[in-house]
């Protein structure tokens, strides 16, 4: 299986609840869930919900895989 979050192909994955939108459960990787990681999408539509304010902290210390998220997407 792939983890949610950096998309590599583990032999285990741990179920995880997302901490920015209560109801999505993640399976993410050992290295993700001590990095406190989400997936990038997770964080995109946390922040088209709540407000750029709310994930503002994810994005700035890079707590996601993948391109950097800009305000377009947050807005979209």
């Amino acid at each position: 299986m792939n983890c949610y979050s950096c998309n590599k192909q583990k032999a285990y994955l741990e179920p995880c609840k997302s901490a920015l939108l209560s109801g999505i459960n993640l399976f993410l990787c050992a290295t993700c869930v001590e990095e406190k990681l989400e997936p990038r999408w997770v964080i995109i539509l946390a922040g088209r919900q709540n407000g750029a304010e709310y994930v503002r902290d994810y994005i700035i210390k890079r707590r996601y895989v993948g391109n950097t998220i800009s305000a377009e997407e947050l807005i979209a």
